[in-house]
């Protein structure tokens, strides 16, 4: 029997969760049952893959675990980016070019996946299609930056060179020399987009909350899966644990989790607002991957992430997190001197999945048991899309995008432990010396 080596721990400190209107948790999972559908998390790519199923085989029962609070982990503790294009060198090559154009093709698919949802449902996340930027302060990300801004023209998608007071004013900061602005990209809420789609789960999905899976094994043409309270027997499984496959052992070679520590501040008040030029809602990445991230939100909150690391547990104390909060601070004034640190009032950290050459981790696995997972920390639309398609394929469902997914899906193996963690540390650290001036 796979025993689960750890689980997802969500304490209350994430500042978009905190929004929220409370609701009541569901029950858990209690004594002895069986069901022809298990999906084992209940992010986006879970909440996605349990709906379609109770869509696609209307007479089967289908189960959801969720190890904490449905749509409360990851889903609701990242940045908030519906991603578009994401940052390529553009070495030019018709090979790069054709791998591009699938990976845009699929976050197009994405965003408009989430938005027919949202439209469907009538979910207030506080959909924005502003497009997103890449921001640089060192000279030396100004051929990437433009080599990017050449690819995207190449290919037809928008996207515009931010420089001076052209920047300034868009983004309420000096800061940044230069910026890339990709326009087909959505900034939204993302616990308010978890919520909704939790609020609107098929009334046929039985789902059941603080029911971690501890244990499993394939059993007499199924699998048996062990929780604190409860055993579950199920025909078919579908894995949506992203950064915790390796936890679970699935696929535990092909993807590693990384911890990521964020900070949001109260709404700034007028004469704040006013001190850094009233910028209209944004969200920033850094021209680096280790650089800082900002957003300034419809409700004029800021936040920002500029920490990354390899966990010894999938969440920090509060002494840790305290920690975090003074690398945000710092990044904070160095940006906007006019305000103060003292507006953070949440800071949390999160789990995200990453392989060694950028693919996913979705597919079949055995008879009855399919994953999907790993987005490289540009999840929240690839997720969605994912657990849709990896219902599909366990459906055995027609998809024209199965096939595109697939050709994304061939992570790397990787180093086993603890060579992984030694190395991928090493390379952390080094990678955060380097984008020093971007953090």
């Amino acid at each position: 029997m796979q025993r689960v080596k750890q689980f997802p721990v969500n304490d209350s400190t994430c500042g978009w969760v905190s929004q929220l209107p409370d609701r009541p948790t569901r029950p858990e999972l209690a004594g002895t049952q069986r069901t022809d559908w298990v999906i084992v998390g209940g992010g986006y790519t879970g909440m996605a893959a349990a709906r379609k199923i109770a869509m696609l085989k209307p007479h089967e029962r289908v189960i959801l675990l969720e190890a904490n609070r449905i749509g409360e982990g990851a889903s609701s503790r990242n940045s908030g980016f519906l991603v578009d294009a994401t940052l390529n060198e553009g070495t030019g090559t018709a090979t790069d070019i054709e791998i591009f154009r699938q990976k845009y093709k699929l976050a197009l698919e994405a965003i408009t996946e989430v938005k027919s949802l949202v439209d469907t449902y009538g979910i207030d996340c506080d959909w924005d299609p502003c497009g997103k930027l890449y921001g640089a302060r060192h000279d030396r990300y100004l051929e990437r930056l433009e080599n990017f801004a050449r690819l995207l023209s190449d290919l037809g998608i928008a996207n515009e060179s931010l420089t001076g007071k052209k920047l300034r004013d868009h983004i309420g900061t000096d800061f940044y020399t230069s910026a890339l602005w990709t326009k087909t990209s959505v900034i939204l809420q993302p616990a308010k987009l978890a919520r909704g789609l939790y609020d609107n789960l098929p009334e046929s999905i039985e789902a059941f909350e603080n029911t971690p899976v501890v244990a499993w094994q394939a059993s007499n043409g199924g699998y048996r899966l062990k929780t604190p309270s409860g055993e579950l027997s199920a025909r078919n499984v579908i894995m949506a644990v992203n950064g915790f496959m390796p936890e679970v052992g699935v696929r535990p070679n092909h993807s590693f989790g990384l911890l990521l520590t964020a900070s949001l501040s109260r709404p700034l008040m007028d004469d704040e607002y006013a001190a850094i030029g009233a910028p209209n809602p944004y969200g920033l990445l850094s021209a680096d991957a280790m650089g800082a991230t900002i957003r300034l939100t419809r409700d004029r909150r800021i936040l920002v992430r500029n920490t990354c690391e390899i966990p010894q547990r999938m969440s920090l104390d509060p002494t840790a997190l305290a920690r975090r909060r003074h690398d945000h601070s710092s990044a904070l004034t160095e940006r906007f001197s006019a305000l103060s640190p003292q507006i953070f009032t949440h800071s949390w950290s999160g789990v995200v999945s990453l392989s060694a050459n950028g693919h996913h981790v979705f597919g079949k696995i055995a008879d009855g048991l399919f994953v999907a997972g790993c987005y490289n920390a540009n999840g929240l639309g690839l997720a969605n899309l994912l657990g849709r398609e990896i219902a599909n394929l366990a459906a055995q469902q027609d998809s024209d995008w199965i096939p595109l997914i697939a050709q994304r899906s061939q992570p790397q193996r990787l180093p086993p432990q603890p060579l992984l963690g030694w190395g991928a540390r090493l390379r952390l650290a080094r990678d955060r010396f380097l984008a020093r001036s971007e953090a």
